[in-house]
């Protein structure tokens, strides 16, 4: 009979006299691969890989809790101070924060995103500039050198990769830096959107140890580990007040009971998306395993079909070994050729998905086709080999092989059960699977319901926005600034099309530009043992609220003039309110956010509570103050601003309008990131959406991998049967009973599999819950869709071989007896 090799050539010859069966052999095993590379490729690249960083296992991300977990914080100036002075486990820290700038080249104004970092970021991570050098630590305090190192982007693009660019000066927020390097090109923590960085500078003597706005980071001492380093961190933050004696920041901090947050860099930046990926992996699993179980049963049934070819081999002197070496042989075939077309197929899904993976999903710039997916890919398709040849084996691996072919023989005519008992359980297997992807793919779809019904408290439909800043290079003064944002609003006003126009520290649903602070109300002191009065707080101007279409609940909205002739108005959203005024109305009552010895503050008016920091999360209690408020006797106003405009018609037709009203007024202050609020709102439910579509696509490969499941095993029994279907019509049988002999026979492999699938569903439903919104993981509605589709499904997928029994000539049939 010759090797392996021969058996291998043997197989290919024989699948290509059956095209129609190997066709769907291939496709079926292509569409299992496939799927699990493509998913495999996501998480290689966002959760697999070590960041490209220097022994990135040795970096953590400095965070910290309030009020026993309920607050999530950055970390301020203060404690990266403490830290870096008294942290025995950290060899170095560093911070750093997103920004943006204007940059100014040949006259035209250009918005570029960019981080903010201590001198010690480069050196904590471990990267060197490509060219030049990083910072100084006097570039990092008061009074330092104004210095900009460059994205290798940002040098390519728009210097032409000049050589010559270090030392040389770039016009950034109306103030001219010195260009001292340029990063290497693949160095992009936290991602490779920044184009440039510039130094954080602090104040070591006055660093606020209570104001939390950048990210913290260190590089761990050698020998240490994440929990040491969080013992430690503990330690100090319960004695910081002998670190920092006298300082009211401390003594707050230990009000609220903070803690630290320590995590491995990765972790920290891959966030809560491990979660959904590890599920999505899970789901692609299951879909292999459907797929392998529907090619076995194929195998099956072809092998049953060959049963007199089989018998001659033995008969001829074929050993069990050598017969079963050929299914092995065609195992394989199947399984290289349908892991290269899976691979394609991962190759095109990756591109495809691209269009509609979230923005916010990190990593994305290192997912990508490599060799570890290419050994992933072969190792699949080695597994799928070696699950199909498991079933011949257990079917035909007896001593006994031409006892058992025989008998195999003589019980096709007579359509003995045992025969079919394996390729029942394969069936019922893939509908078991099948269930529990349809309940995943019901729960996120029910998720993704609950969250577009959200109410956010605001109206999105035609209202554009976009973000703009005057940096005090550009206009200095509040008043000149605050005359800018007037004109240009004066001027779209009385643009035609437009309703209404304001001005905000930030956008809802976006999460940044609001701070999240302590608040103090007026009549409600603060007793020594109570926690500060935490709440959202935005900065917003006339017409904000107006624009983004806000209910005024009680009082009035900011009107202009509100912060700049002196007076101090404020507004609260309704849970606020209703928080701390119950049964009275808060309308002239005093609130402030520079502690109870501040400026009062006095509400002006109510309005409706707004969900600022995302649809799944509940709309937090906000205290709006407006644009221009007074610092100790000075006035300030807000620099950083998102515009929202509301027009009629199409929002993003009005873009060339806005920008040519901008320029207008001042050329050299560029727009950045214009936008709908629908756009926004979509973003927003971007990742449920992604989530829900890829267990969608996966069910729906379930769902139809199990319908060719079950019609393949009952068309393949009534083709068996088919003499004893006529014997019995022959004997009086009727047609509707013959059809419903065949059916209750698929419907009874689907109830079994649905019923296995149910309990596997309710048993794994736990992994669903961190990914679910406004639905229970136990969901009855959609546990019982589901199994009632399943059952429809194999219905259906029994009905033509139901339709063919009954169309026996019973004649034949005694014939043939």
């Amino acid at each position: 009979m010759g090797g392996f090799g021969r058996d291998l050539r043997v197989a290919v010859r024989s699948l290509l006299r059956r095209p129609g069966f190997t066709a769907v052999a291939v496709l079926t095993v292509a569409l299992g691969i496939g799927a699990n590379t493509a998913v495999f490729t996501l998480v290689d690249g966002v959760l697999l890989r070590p960041l490209p960083l220097p022994d990135a296992d040795e970096l953590v991300s400095l965070q910290a809790l309030g009020r026993d977990g309920q607050d999530e914080l950055p970390q301020s100036a203060g404690l990266h101070f403490v830290y870096r002075d008294h942290a025995r486990t950290l060899e170095s820290v560093a911070m750093f924060t997103p920004s943006s700038a204007n940059l100014v080249r040949d006259g035209e104004p250009e918005r570029i995103l960019g981080q903010v970092a201590t001198p010690s970021f480069f050196t904590t991570l471990g990267v060197p500039a490509a060219r030049g050098r990083t910072f100084t630590e006097e570039e990092g305090r008061p009074g330092g050198a104004e210095v900009i190192v460059l994205s290798d982007g940002l040098w390519r693009n728009s210097f032409g990769a000049d050589p010559g660019v270090i030392g040389t000066t770039v016009d950034l927020n109306g103030t001219t830096r010195e260009i001292v390097g340029v990063m290497p090109p693949d160095f992009g923590y936290p991602d490779r959107q920044a184009r440039f960085w510039t130094p954080l500078v602090l104040d070591e003597a006055q660093a606020p140890v209570a104001s939390f706005f950048a990210q913290g980071v260190a590089r761990m001492a050698e020998g240490e580990t994440v929990a040491g380093v969080q013992t430690e961190l503990a330690d100090i933050l319960g004695r910081l007040t002998d670190f920092l004696p006298g300082d009211p920041g401390a003594e707050f901090l230990l009000n609220v009971q903070i803690r630290p947050r320590v995590l491995a860099l990765k972790d920290a930046l891959v966030g809560d998306v491990s979660r959904t990926l590890w599920i999505l992996l899970g789901t692609v699993a299951f879909v292999l395993l459907i797929a392998c179980a529907n090619v076995a049963n194929l195998l099956l049934v072809r092998a049953e079909g060959r049963q007199r070819e089989l018998a001659l081999r033995v008969a001829v002197g074929a050993g069990r070994w050598q017969v079963l070496r050929g299914f092995t042989a065609e195992s394989v075939v199947l399984a290289v050729v349908g892991g290269v077309l899976g691979l394609a197929i991962a190759a095109l899904a990756i591109r495809v998905t691209a269009a509609f993976i979230p923005s916010d999903l990190p990593r994305m710039d290192e997912v990508g086709l490599d060799l570890r997916v290419l050994g992933f890919t072969a190792l699949l398709a080695a597994a799928a080999a070696l699950f199909f040849s498991l079933f011949p084996l257990v079917r035909y691996g007896t001593d006994d092989l031409s006892g058992q072919l025989r008998e195999g023989g003589a019980r096709g005519a007579t359509g003995g059960r045992e025969r079919h008992r394996l390729r029942n359980g394969l069936v019922v297997t893939q509908v078991a699977l099948a269930l529990m992807l349809l309940v995943g793919s019901g729960l996120m779809f029910r998720s993704f319901l609950a969250l577009r019904s959200v109410d956010p408290g605001f109206a999105t439909s035609g209202v554009l926005t976009a973000r703009l800043s005057v940096p005090p290079g550009e206009i200095e003064g509040w008043q000149e600034t605050e005359a800018f944002f007037s004109a240009v609003q004066s001027r779209l006003e009385q643009r035609a099309g437009v309703v209404s126009v304001g001005w905000g520290s930030a956008v809802p649903l976006v999460g940044g530009g609001v701070s999240f602070g302590g608040i103090s109300v007026e009549d409600h002191p603060r007793g020594p043992d109570e926690l500060p009065i935490f709440a959202a707080i935005p900065r917003v101007g006339e017409g904000y609220l107006e624009a983004l279409g806000v209910e005024l609940v009680e009082g009035r909205l900011f009107q202009a003039g509100d912060g700049a002739d002196g007076t101090r108005s404020a507004m609260v959203s309704r849970n606020f309110a209703e928080e701390w005024w119950p049964d009275s109305s808060p309308i002239g009552r005093g609130v402030s956010f520079g502690g109870p010895d501040a400026d009062w503050y006095r509400i002006v008016g109510v309005v409706d509570d707004v969900r600022q920091y995302g649809l799944d999360q509940a709309a937090p209690q906000m205290v709006y103050f407006p644009m221009i408020v007074s610092q100790g006797e000075e006035l300030a106003t807000v620099r950083n601003r998102d515009i929202i405009v509301r027009v009629q018609g199409d929002p993003l037709a009005f873009v060339p309008v806005l920008r040519e009203e901008i320029r207008a007024v001042n050329g050299r202050i560029p727009i950045a990131n214009p936008r709908t609020m629908d756009e926004v709102f979509a973003t927003s439910t971007a990742r449920t959406s992604f989530t829900m579509g890829m267990l969608g696509v996966a069910s729906g490969i379930a769902l139809l991998l199990g319908l060719v499941g079950i019609y393949g095993v009952i068309s393949y029994v009534v083709s068996q049967r088919t003499r004893e279907i006529g014997v019995r019509m022959a004997l009086g049988a009727s047609a509707p009973s013959v059809r419903g002999m065949v059916l209750r026979q698929g419907l009874l492999l689907a109830g079994v599999g649905v019923a296995v699938g149910l309990l596997a569903a309710a048993a794994m439903s736990r992994v669903m819950e961190s990914v679910l919104f406004g639905v229970s993981a136990m969901d009855p509605v959609t546990y019982l869709g589901v199994a009632a589709a399943l059952v429809v499904v194999a219905a259906a997928a029994s009905w033509i071989p139901a339709l063919r029994a009954a169309g026996v000539d019973p004649s034949r049939a005694l014939r043939a007896e």
